[in-house]
Order: C-alpha cells, then sequence, then structure tokens
C-alpha cells in the first residue's frame, strides 16, 4: 500500500468521479483507476460502487475511509514539521481542544505564547473532546485538552489538570440574576437552553428534569448558538463557571445544582514533552490560575 493510492482514494471520494479526480491529482484516468485497482486488490475488497453518479463507497470504502484520510494527514504532518525545521522555526506546537476552551482559554493562551515565542509555531485545531483524543492518539496533535473522563485518562498520559465546575447562568438583567438559595425548581420554569457538554452532564440534567413536577419545554443547541441566545432575558443555561464569567454572564446561586467540571491536558502515554510543549503547558497553567476567582 502506498501514499499515492490513498491519494488517488481520497480524490475520487472528494470529487465523486474519476475523471476529475484524475485532473486533481494531474494524472491519466488510466494511472489513478490502476492506483485504485491495486489499492482494492492490498485490502481484498472493492471500495467504489462505479455503476453510480457520482461514485459511491462501498461499505469497505466506508470503513477504510477513516482510516486514509488519518494515514494521509499523518503523513502531511510529519511533512510540515520538516518544513518548519528547513525553514529555521524554533519549534512547533500542535493542540487540539474543545470548542468552549477555544472560546474562554485559548485566546489568551495563543497570545501570551506567541508574544514569548515568536518563532515558534503553533497550531491549534478545534473539535469536541473525542475528536481532541483521537487527533492525539493518531499523532495528528501531539497535546489534547478534553473533559476528565476516565475514558480519555486510560488512553492518555495526562500532564496537566484543569478544575472548574458547571453552573446555571443567566443574562445579568434576568429576573433571577440577584436572588440568593434559588430552588432547581423554579428554573424550570423559564426557557431552559441546554448545551451538549456530553451524555454525563445530559443525564445529570434530564435526571434533575424528571423530578421536576412540570419542568418545561428545554431547548437543545450547540454552544456557538447558545451564546447569543442567552441575551434573551429569560434564558438559563448551565456551563462551566470559566466561561460565565468571560461571557459576560451572571452564575445563579442554586444550591442543589452541582456538577464537577474538570479538563486535562493530554499527551500519548509514555511521551516525553520537548522544552517547547513544556513551555505551552505551563502557559496554560498560567493562564488558568490568572483567571481563578
Amino acid at each position: 500500500m502506498e501514499i499515492g493510492q490513498l491519494e488517488a482514494f481520497l480524490a475520487v471520494v472528494h470529487e465523486g468521479s474519476f475523471t476529475r479526480a484524475a485532473e486533481r491529482l494531474n494524472l491519466t484516468q488510466p494511472s489513478l483507476s490502476a492506483r485504485i485497482h491495486q489499492l482494492e486488490q492490498d485490502l481484498h475488497g472493492v471500495l467504489f460502487r462505479r455503476n453510480t453518479r457520482p461514485v459511491s463507497l462501498t461499505r469497505m470504502g466506508e470503513i477504510f475511509l477513516d482510516y486514509a484520510e488519518r494515514a494521509v494527514g499523518i503523513l502531511e504532518a510529519g511533512q510540515e514539521a520538516v518544513k518548519s525545521a528547513q525553514l529555521g522555526i524554533a519549534g512547533r506546537v500542535t493542540v487540539c481542544c474543545p470548542f468552549s476552551l477555544a472560546t474562554y482559554l485559548m485566546p489568551e493562551v495563543v497570545q501570551r505564547f506567541s508574544q514569548e515565542y515568536p518563532m515558534a509555531e503553533l497550531y491549534v485545531e478545534v473539535g469536541h473532546s473525542d475528536f481532541a483524543v483521537t487527533q492525539l492518539l493518531d499523532g495528528m496533535a501531539n497535546l489534547a485538552l478534553a473533559a476528565a473522563f476516565p475514558r480519555f485518562l486510560e488512553r492518555a498520559q495526562p500532564v496537566l489538570h484543569l478544575r472548574d465546575e458547571m453552573v446555571a447562568a443567566v443574562n445579568p438583567a434576568h429576573r433571577l440574576a440577584r436572588a440568593s438559595a434559588i430552588p432547581m425548581s423554579r428554573l424550570w420554569q423559564y426557557q431552559v437552553l441546554i448545551i451538549h457538554w456530553g451524555h454525563a452532564f445530559t443525564a445529570y440534567i434530564d435526571s434533575l428534569r424528571e423530578v421536576a413536577e412540570m419542568p418545561g419545554a428545554a431547548i437543545r443547541v450547540p454552544l456557538a448558538i447558545a451564546l447569543p441566545m442567552m441575551q434573551g432575558q429569560d434564558m438559563v443555561t448551565f456551563m462551566p463557571r470559566r466561561l460565565t464569567v468571560v461571557s459576560g454572564l451572571v452564575e445563579l446561586d442554586v444550591p442543589e445544582f452541582q456538577f464537577s467540571w474538570n479538563t486535562v491536558l493530554l499527551t500519548r502515554p509514555g511521551r516525553t514533552l520537548p522544552a517547547l510543549e513544556q513551555a505551552f503547558v505551563d502557559m496554560v497553567a498560567t493562564v488558568w490560575r490568572s483567571g481563578a476567582s
């Protein structure tokens, strides 16, 4: 199996046509078809349904697609690392983090790091925690921020623990903004936005709603939609305390609501961090401490 075969496979997937894929790779169509044919022989199966327009993947092709993308991505990352060294860049830090941390932690980290290490290359990718850990384990990133779930801690090596907790949050103009000792049942009287923070948190919220006598309808939205919607004066949501502060929202005093939301900065098992990556980890810790209440 060769890189050229994988590139041909991905080109056909993206273009939906052998002809356009050949043009994309500057190959003749027979040459591209030969690469695909050899790949299918190596895998002992058929990757494409050639009698459809556009060309579609077989079940085996669908299974192989993710691995092909990751394999080519890893090789491209290696090429970029070598190129960086040739250009005299002082080093490279690659990190993947969840959307929430990209909103309230990474901007300051990136700014401080780039100022202190102007000749270093920093590459940040954003996705949910599962995506971040997958990128790490596949070698696409050398550091990953993720929720401190046991399944992540079992697969990767923690280098930093960041402690936070979920809180109920509202717009400063909300009628509950200055109330104290608010019963959980009172929150359901308002429009509640439930952000997907993972299955454990969703189960916790659902259990609270189940014991409520008459919980109102809940809207389940991603963070990017929830933040602008929280400008509405009747909205209630739940988010990490750090994000609540930087979003200009107000934390409610709800004694019944308690849910830890810790984050870990991970690398691959058994890996020793280079000096530049350790400096990045230290920068994350410094920024996190500076934002402590």
